[in-house]
């Protein structure tokens, strides 16, 4: 009786796996970035316990400025290898940017219990410190105390990260040079009387929407700013969007509920809150056809999504949701490959 070769075929996935790795490798090189995460991602297909594929894609995501997609890979790289330097030093750097400044240092410091000399990571951890030093308010003296207001201001300040250590390899990679963005879940506003940036965010008044009109109306007053609009998806009820939206759902609509559940929900708030927005909207009577015309950015934005619930899933943080519950929403939202 034939028996299949299941060594193998496991043998040749794995070395076909390592042949996109290095191909990856030769397009990061060459700061071919989108092209390396591609390589990379057909690598972890290919052979998906392997820590380093991912890890090297987090890399890719870096110099891109995929923040949260860098997490990700670099939390399933964890997963995979607990005790690999190079994934918590990323992870940190995308921590950082996100604004998770404790959760990045954190990373960093377990990175430096087992690289202590490593330079990249002792610097990104002085960034870090830095950083929160800098958005700490100083105690007040105590001629603040016994003023009647006092009003907190900081100039934007420029770090640099230096970036080494790319693979197992060991090679070097250039130094890059970026503004550093306050992520304190503020909106940066402009002081016209100072030259200095106020770094305060005044939500407006909300009421959660009781009818279809006054959903609309809201909407439109609140979609020109990103953390109005987050702040307002965030008071409605999600098992309300069936009736709510029945068949006012647009295209436009679901792309800033796409947007805002990737670079806000996914950052601030709980997987389980992002599992229920994707389940009610799906409930809604224009679903499917809306669906049928989201664009590429779209698309990879819910890729995002869904990879970080599955992570999520697996780090036993999404409790309102079954593994199998999360691929069966996946494949409503044609959603594939998930890592």
């Amino acid at each position: 009786m034939y028996q299949p070769d299941r060594k193998g075929k496991k043998t040749l996935r794995v070395e076909q796996a390592l042949k996109e790795k290095e191909m990856g490798n030769t397009n990061f090189k060459n700061g071919n970035y989108s092209k390396a995460i591609e390589h990379y991602g057909k690598a972890v297909e290919l052979d998906p316990k392997e820590a380093v594929f991912v890890i090297n894609r987090a890399m890719a995501h870096l110099k891109l400025k995929n923040w949260v997609e860098a997490e990700i890979d670099c939390t399933r790289g964890l997963i995979l290898h607990p005790d690999n330097p190079k994934a918590l030093w990323r992870r940190g750097i995308a921590r950082r940017e996100i604004g998770k400044l404790e959760e990045a240092k954190k990373d960093l410091e377990d990175a430096l219990k087992l690289e202590p000399n490593n330079k990249a990571i002792k610097d990104e951890y002085s960034k870090v410190l830095d950083i929160i030093k800098s958005i700490t308010p100083p105690a007040p003296s105590q001629n603040e105390l016994s003023s009647d207001s006092t009003e907190i201001t900081g100039e934007r300040r420029r770090l640099t990260i230096e970036e080494t250590d790319f693979d197992e390899n060991e090679h070097i990679i250039e130094s890059a040079r970026k503004d550093l963005k306050s992520k304190l879940a503020l909106n940066e506003l402009d002081n016209k009387e100072s030259p200095t940036k106020s770094i305060t965010y005044t939500r407006p008044n909300m009421e959660v929407p009781r009818a279809m009109f006054e959903f609309e109306r809201d909407w439109a007053r609140y979609q020109e700013n990103n953390e109005d609009l987050y702040h307002y998806i965030k008071i409605i009820p999600p098992a309300s969007y069936p009736t709510l939206l029945s068949d006012f759902l647009e295209v436009d609509y679901l792309s800033q509920f796409i947007f805002i559940l990737r670079d806000f929900f996914l950052v601030r708030d709980s997987v389980n809150d992002v599992f229920e927005i994707l389940y009610n909207l799906k409930r809604t009577e224009r679903f499917k056809m809306v669906l049928m015309f989201l664009g590429e950015e779209d698309k990879k934005g819910l890729k995002t999504l869904f990879d970080a619930l599955i992570l999520a899933n697996h780090n036993q943080k999404l409790t309102k949701a079954t593994l199998q519950e999360v691929s069966d929403l996946a494949k409503i939202y044609k959603v594939q490959n998930l890592q």
